[in-house]
């Protein structure tokens, strides 16, 4: 039934793809010249220009959400129904029952990422190309009448699946517009110009076989075209900047049976922040509404960051982010940076009410 049904598209949170943003709370909208492909393409034009180049060479992140105890709970039902086939008696039928009841309304997810970019930073004209892998699911119970009487027992309970995966693959370009004295002379613009190769996940599977993990076989592809644009305006130390990702709207399918779609479409998020020779403070805020991921909460995100450079080789940086809509879903973050020579690793943590999350990446810059 679920097959015919009219379908619903939902759009993608706003993504945090580098270390550095990860650890100031997903702020990068109006600082971080090293990872601008990932954030405000338009900042690219603020990088030091005695480097020719740099290369962010792997960044990885993951993220695990399970705020209900969806896993424990799980495993808590595999192992009453394991004894159950085994023995099976009012006692542990009444097991299997409460563990069953124990799984009603959570949800479970994960998420993660990798990247890598090679970019060429100018004031005049900068590049950059880079290739951007990320990929969520989410699972949550869908409780039916299970008959426990049966031998063995009969389960008509299921946990249902959404998940996509997206590869980018893009290049970027900024350049500095000069000239004249007024407020809106010397602002920055910056694109990207992107091809996704996208996967969608949607189906369900019986509560006694299932696994807390998506099923590759299930996977729906599709790919579109689409653009990112950037700008930034410096006054001083001070710096402002915005970010329209995915201006063309494209619905791609969660997968063969259940009828449902989400979207990769256009996210707004504006940034403002104070940047001294060691010490950073940035804001950002998203300007559009997120519709969830399958059965995620709805998102508009504010983020705090902040980063303090100890040492040349060491830098210090910690973060704050709050879903607008869901007053739950806040998390705090940290990590750092290190330098040595012309390499550098960025680290971060999080931990929240509704997710935690490790990053970590390389960077090479001549």
């Amino acid at each position: 039934m679920a097959a015919l049904a009219a379908p619903t598209a939902s759009a993608l949170p706003f993504g945090t793809f580098d270390a550095r943003s990860a650890a100031m709370g997903g702020v990068g909208v109006a600082t971080g010249n090293r990872f601008a492909s990932f954030n405000n393409p338009a900042l690219l034009t603020t990088a030091d220009e005695i480097h020719e180049w740099f290369l962010l060479f792997p960044t990885v992140g993951r993220q695990l959400g399970d705020p209900d105890k969806l896993d424990d709970d799980f495993d808590a039902f595999q192992q009453a129904a394991d004894s159950l086939d085994a023995n099976p008696t009012p006692a542990n039928r009444d097991a299997v029952q409460s563990s069953l009841d124990a799984l009603d309304g959570a949800v479970y997810e994960e998420s993660g990422n990798g990247a890598f970019m090679l970019a060429v930073p100018s004031r005049i004209l900068s590049g950059a190309a880079f290739v951007n892998v990320y990929k969520g699911f989410n699972v949550r119970p869908k409780l039916d009448v299970d008959n426990l009487l049966t031998d063995p027992p009969t389960y008509n309970s299921e946990l249902e699946y959404r998940g996509f995966s997206v590869l980018e693959n893009g290049v970027s370009a900024a350049k500095l517009f000069e000239g004249g004295k007024n407020w809106w002379s010397e602002w920055a613009v910056g694109f990207n110009a992107k091809f996704l190769l996208v996967e969608g996940y949607g189906y369900s599977e019986n509560v006694r076989s299932a696994e807390l993990k998506l099923d590759d076989s299930q996977r729906v592809n599709g790919s579109a075209f689409n653009v990112d644009v950037g700008v930034l305006k410096e006054f001083g130390v001070f710096k402002l900047g915005l970010v329209g990702k995915n201006l063309f709207a494209t619905n791609f399918d969660y997968g063969r049976l259940s009828g449902e779609q989400f979207e990769i479409g256009p996210q707004v998020r504006l940034g403002m922040a104070y940047q001294s020779r060691h010490a950073v403070l940035e804001l950002d805020v998203d300007l559009t509404e997120n519709e969830p991921l399958g059965f995620g909460p709805v998102t508009r995100i504010a983020a705090l960051g902040w980063e303090y450079q100890l040492a040349r080789w060491f830098t210090l940086r910690a973060g704050y982010r709050q879903n607008m809509v869901d007053t739950k879903a806040g998390s705090a973050s940290a990590g750092l940076g290190l330098l040595f020579g012309a390499l550098y690793i960025d680290i971060a943590g999080s931990t929240g009410d509704a997710q935690d999350g490790v990053a970590a990446q390389l960077g090479f810059q001549f």
